[in-house]
């Protein structure tokens, strides 16, 4: 018998490699084998391209082999596109790519529009007599002899429904809303009728029971509307805002009682839940006029029923350490009129100065929306410190007052225009046991415009005054010094201020800042800068006696939802060379 070999395969390295290039090389053939089809359209003007495509683009994956399956489709997702923005008599011819056996070349000729021939937007009930709705109906760009445009026409649909839920129109019925189009005519007939019926008032207030008595009367001080005033969502939403910002509640509902209506007028529902725990927040940051530092606070929004609250906050950077607490009690509405006990210890570690400030004061606060908001405090200071070739140490007592207006347009943080008033003036006598007399005054003003879109200018002004016998009688926190991110720039923190004999820095009875700058945005987001400042902290204006530094340079803006980071490159250009500094900060313009 004769002997049989048995054969087998024997898989080398080698082989099993080759057989993966294989598998590879098939499977990426097969992928392109299965390209989609993908579209290039001609003859389109810019707002019909990007319909038609995206209509095409919420078509399935059509694989080339599957055109004369889905040629239908395509073609009335097109003609869809096209009426959508008036054109219904289309041509729509296909032709297969020579180039690219995937791409299907798509030439299309709108025709002639359809012209809107008659639009009839018809009122019933007291809708009839609210501007609001003449003023929508006048920027809707549905117009009589425009093109017919269906989202237009959708777009004042969900308009008149829109505001007449938040104007209190609970019954309003669109109950005519219909397009006659004619396109052998090319022309349309619109009509829109709506039936608002009564317009609703505000009801009374009506708190979910928990809400104890003395929560409901701190809240009572907050409402925005009168029982019987005309309904209007917005101030609803305000006043939800509002309750927020108090930072008293961890839950909040504000709502309309629409089936508890009686005579027209809605009652109005709040249910808030206080908050009970302290609250513990940490940050950290850097800018050039006190390096890094970090921060800690620590809060609790709702003491007591009555809305009193406290906060305190501890913060540490190169240029010194604070310590401070607040304590609020509110007298009326507790995000406008409130009391405030301050307390705070502050270390100043900067240029000539070392000092240790131990304050505490009583505040009256009254903001006044749109208005100026006004503080009126004492204060008593105790402050221990080097100031140059002095040491020293003062007792004040100090009443003032504060001025602060702010009006804003546009995003809080990146305002596209608005301006920012402050306005303080504080004194002390020995006739009240003061270590010293003096009277300071010290106002800002800044602007800022926003003209062609993407330039703006901001300019700002600083000026304050101390009348004091002699400077060295009152400490440096109260003395002027200037220099650094907000102020002159190309000079360090501060670093500007007349000096003694040694060449060391005493602080100024006097202060004159100005700055200009000029932004340009050079993509979303991203601007770039160019400024001048110029000031001076002095004890005299006479000529010989005052030195003005001014520096200027370029900056770059990159705006966040935070505020806008600066990066600027300044040049101290009254000092000999023209010596730079770089300076970083963040925050808003105003």
């Amino acid at each position: 018998m004769a002997d049989h070999e048995s054969t087998a395969l024997i898989y080398t390295p080698k082989r099993r490699i080759g057989l993966w290039l294989l598998i590879i090389l098939f499977f990426s053939a097969s992928a392109w084998a299965t390209k989609p089809l993908t579209y290039k359209i001609n003859g389109l003007d810019k707002a019909l391209l990007q319909n038609a495509t995206l209509y095409l683009d919420n078509l399935p994956a059509i694989k080339p082999e599957q055109l004369d399956e889905y040629r239908h489709e395509i073609r009335e997702a097109l003609q869809k596109s096209l009426m959508a923005l008036g054109y219904y008599q289309p041509t729509i011819d296909f032709h297969s790519s020579k180039k690219a056996a995937s791409q299907l070349i798509i030439t299309i000729s709108p025709g002639q529009p359809v012209i809107v021939q008659s639009l009839h937007i018809n009122l019933e009930g007291d809708a009839r007599q609210d501007r609001a709705f003449t003023r929508l109906i006048s920027q809707s760009r549905l117009k009589t002899g425009e093109i017919l445009n269906d989202g237009e026409y959708e777009s004042l649909k969900t308009g008149l429904s829109k505001l007449a839920l938040t104007r209190g129109y609970f019954d309003a019925d669109l109950s005519e809303h219909q397009i006659k189009v004619y396109p052998a005519k090319h022309r349309a007939d619109i009509t829109l009728t709506m039936e608002s019926g009564r317009r609703y008032r505000f009801g009374p207030v009506i708190y979910d029971a928990p809400v104890s008595e003395a929560t409901r009367a701190l809240l009572n001080t907050m409402i925005n509307f009168e029982p019987g005033q005309p309904y209007r969502s917005e101030q609803l939403s305000q006043l939800n805002m509002d309750f927020s910002a108090t930072g008293y509640f961890k839950s909040i509902e504000v709502r309309p009682l629409k089936d508890k209506a009686v005579d027209g007028e809605v009652p109005i529902f709040i249910s808030v839940i206080p908050k009970t725990a302290w609250e513990l927040e940490t940050g950290i940051g850097f800018s050039t006029d006190e390096g890094p530092r970090v921060s800690l606070s620590v809060d609790n929004p709702w003491l007591d029923e009555k809305g009193h609250s406290f906060t305190s906050d501890i913060r540490v950077s190169k240029t010194g350490q604070e310590l401070s607490g607040r304590y609020k009690i509110p007298y009326g509405n507790p995000l406008l009129e409130y009391y405030s006990l301050d307390s705070g210890y502050q270390r100043t570690s900067v240029q000539d100065t070392d000092s240790q400030l131990i304050s505490a004061s009583v505040n009256k606060w009254k903001k006044r929306p749109g208005n100026w908001d006004q503080d009126f405090f004492i204060r008593v200071d105790y402050e221990n410190y080097t100031q140059g070739q002095q040491n020293s140490s003062n007792l004040l007592l100090i009443p003032g007052m504060s001025f602060d207006r702010r009006k804003l347009v546009g995003n809080p943080t990146d305002p596209r225009s608005g301006h920012l008033y402050n306005l303080k003036i504080e004194t002390s006598a020995k006739a009240w046991q003061s270590d010293a007399d003096f009277i300071k005054v010290w106002g800002r003003a800044k602007w800022l415009t926003t003209f062609f879109k993407h330039h703006r200018v901001i300019s700002r002004i600083e000026q304050g005054a101390i009348w004091v016998d002699d400077i060295q009688n009152i400490p440096p926190s109260i003395r002027f010094f200037t220099g650094g991110d907000q102020t002159v720039r190309g000079y360090s923190y501060d670093s500007l201020s007349p000096e003694d004999s040694n060449g060391q820095l005493v602080g100024g009875q006097y202060l004159s800042v100005a700055s200009i700058e000029y932004d340009y945005e050079i993509v979303e987001n991203w601007r770039v800068a160019l400024f001048v400042d110029s000031g001076t902290a002095t004890n005299s204006y006479k000529k010989g006696q005052v030195e003005w530094q001014t520096g200027a340079g370029p900056g770059i803006r990159w705006v966040t939802p935070l505020g806008p980071l600066k990066l600027d490159f300044a040049f101290a250009i009254s000092e000999p060379g023209s010596p730079w500094r770089i300076h970083f900060s963040m925050g808003p313009d105003l």
